[in-house]
């Protein structure tokens, strides 16, 4: 499973492995993590891990949706793990969306940084 609920110092913590995925798989996790978001009954921690994923245009038009539909709404954290190369851009455009919200979100180098950042 790439998208699973795990737990860490005592709180729950949506994490999603889009490791090595397509534009088209990506999208696909993309809709099912957010479904995950949408019937939690709190704010998420969520972490995702997007090493050698193949992040497009299409995809930061997705996560554009996501993120007035969902994102703003229901996210405290944002943690996420592979931010190189011209994901750099796109996690920067993001993060400038997600200014005018109380949503929290960094990039980290491992999932380890990323975990205790989250849980802090």
């Amino acid at each position: 499973m790439l998208a699973k609920w795990m737990e860490r110092n005592g709180r729950k913590i949506l994490y999603v492995d889009f490791r090595d995925l397509s534009s088209q798989e990506i999208l696909l996790l993309m809709k099912e993590s957010d479904s995950m978001v949408l019937s939690s009954p709190q704010k998420v921690l969520y972490l995702g891990n997007i090493e050698n994923a193949a992040v497009s245009r299409e995809v930061m038009k997705q996560l554009r949706q996501y993120a007035d539909k969902s994102v703003r709404k229901r996210f405290e954290k944002l943690a996420v793990v592979g931010v190189t190369g011209v994901k750099k851009v796109f996690f920067d455009a993001f993060v400038s969306m997600m200014d005018k919200s109380s949503v929290q979100v960094k990039s980290f180098s491992t999932e380890g940084e990323a975990l205790e950042w989250l849980v802090e």
